[in-house]
Parts: C-alpha cells; structure tokens; sequence
C-alpha cells in the first residue's frame, strides 16, 4: 500500500473533525474520497501533507510517516489543491523549468519530462502567459507541476469542482492517464466524477468513513439486486411470478429482483423452471454510487 492511515483523529479544541479514519490506498490506482463540502476532507489531506497535526493516530505514505513540520514523507508526493496558484507572467514551459529548478531535477531530464507533461494536460502548444489561462487551463497545469517529480502519491483536492463538462472531462482523463505512473487520491463531492475514473471509493461523512470498498463491489453490493431478461417479455414473466415474496420490479425491459442470499438466489431460479420461465441474461444490478451514497445515510 502506497498509503496507511490509522487511527487518524483531529480536533480543533472540542471540535473532532475527523473521527478513527482508516485507509489502505494499493499502488497505481485513481482512490476516489468523496464526501459532502464540510465533511473533513481538506483536512485529512492537510494531515496527509504533515500541514496539520493529527490528534491521534498515524499516516505513512510510501513507508515514510508523516510528522507535522517534517515533510521527508511529501519527497513522495504531489499535490493539486482546489484553486492552485502560479505566477502570472510565465508560461506553462517557463513555470515547470523553474519548478525542476527549484527541486533540483537533474538538467538532463528537465526538457523531456516538461514536455511529455504538458502533452499529457493538453498544453504543449500553449505560448501563451499563465494570467490569461482558464479555470480549467489552470487547474491542468497544476496536474503537471504536481507530477513533475514522479510521485508515488498525487493528492487533488476538488480538481473538478469549479470546471464546466469539458473542462471536467478533460481533467478526469487526465487523472486517468497519470494512473500508470502514479497512485492518484482524488477528493470529489461531485460523485459522477468518482464514478467515471475510480478504482477504489471511500465516503467520509461527519468525520467518519461510512464506506470504502472497489467501486464496483460497492455499486453491487447495496439491496443484492440481480437483473433478469427472458426469451418471454419482461411483463408475462412478472405476472407468473407475482405470488412470490421477493422484491420485484421492472427496469427498462427487464426484471430487478432482491435475492439476498445465495438460498434465495437458488430458490428463485426453481421457481423460474418451474413456470418455464427461459432467461436470457443475468447479472447484478450495478447502481449508480448517487444511490449507494444515499442508501447508505438512509
């Protein structure tokens, strides 16, 4: 695991932002940690950074720890905050050429890697100065600063927040790309955005991590609903199965049915070759994480 988070508590005097936080983030994947605007995000990422002080607990990243004002953990990380901040009258190429001055990046690798990163976020052609650069223009060359390095770890807190759907679009696959190099943790309240480019999804709601899981699993999991089609139309085989107790309803032209157990999964399918009932397809029912999130709080 490129991360471990243990334990983590933060207070603010009697305020306890963040509540036991446990995380296990696996190496080259997009970890999706969503949570409405409030919830404690920005301030795990602060302690992930050794910006902030924990309370209690521990956080190590790449088999460093964190200690608060004794970042040798952050030589492992890059980060893109929710509104990044350059200076003004540099272009893209003359901003990451003082960036990989300033980390002392060895001058053999400097125009290689400046360019393979600005041809990543779409901005190897841009001669433009960085004061007339959109939000989202922006927010893409704030990936490339954070990668420049090489991380094992990019933090981005709200990369998308801000971004109209093109500009949102074109930093998801952005994050996507920067996968294969990297272990991206990327904090959204936006939860289509996790759902388009996550591997892994963890919820933190009042300070506490309600869920984390593979997405996929996480999409399944909620009410154990399974899709039915039949060779016969969807409202016949609805009909002949109307006197059973399971939870049933049509979705498009198929059948939704809860089968919370693998008994019950066994039993259903009795029951449809008792009444002939052919099936064409089977397979969970995938939920969007919209709904998983909401069933979670009910």
């Amino acid at each position: 695991m490129v991360v471990s988070i243990n334990n983590v508590t933060k207070r603010f005097g009697a305020k306890e932002v963040l509540q036991n936080v446990n995380l296990a983030i696996p190496e080259n994947s997009i970890f999706g940690f969503v949570g409405a605007n409030g919830a404690g995000k920005t301030t795990l990422m602060k302690c992930m950074l050794g910006l902030l002080p924990v309370t209690s607990g521990t956080i190590t990243i790449a088999g460093e720890a964190v200690t608060f004002g004794q970042t040798k953990s952050n030589a492992h990380v890059g980060y893109l905050p929710d509104v990044p901040e350059f200076y003004p009258y540099y272009t893209a190429q003359e901003y990451l050429k003082l960036c990989a001055v300033i980390t002392n990046m060895p001058k053999r690798e400097r125009k290689q890697r400046i360019e393979e990163l600005l041809e990543l976020v779409g901005l190897i052609q841009t001669k433009s100065p960085i004061r007339t650069y959109s939000r989202g223009m922006k927010q893409r060359l704030g990936i490339a600063q954070a990668l420049l390095n090489r991380p094992k770890l990019l933090i981005c807190d709200e990369p998308t927040s801000a971004l109209d759907p093109v500009g949102r679009a074109q930093i998801l696959t952005i994050l996507q790309a920067a996968k294969s190099e990297t272990t991206v943790f990327f904090s959204t309240h936006i939860l289509s955005d996790a759902e388009q480019i996550c591997d892994r999804v963890a919820m933190l709601h009042e300070g506490t991590i309600i869920f984390e899981d593979e997405l996929t699993a996480l999409q399944q999991q909620v009410d154990h609903q399974f899709v039915f089609t039949f060779t016969t139309s969807v409202n016949q085989a609805l009909s002949q199965l109307s006197e059973l107790e399971h939870h049933m309803y049509i979705e498009e032209d198929a059948l939704i049915v809860q089968l919370s157990s693998e008994n019950e999964r066994l039993q259903f399918m009795r029951e449809l070759t008792d009444r002939n009932l052919v099936i064409q397809s089977m397979h969970p029912h995938t939920k969007l994480l919209e709904q998983v999130v909401l069933e979670v709080l009910k």
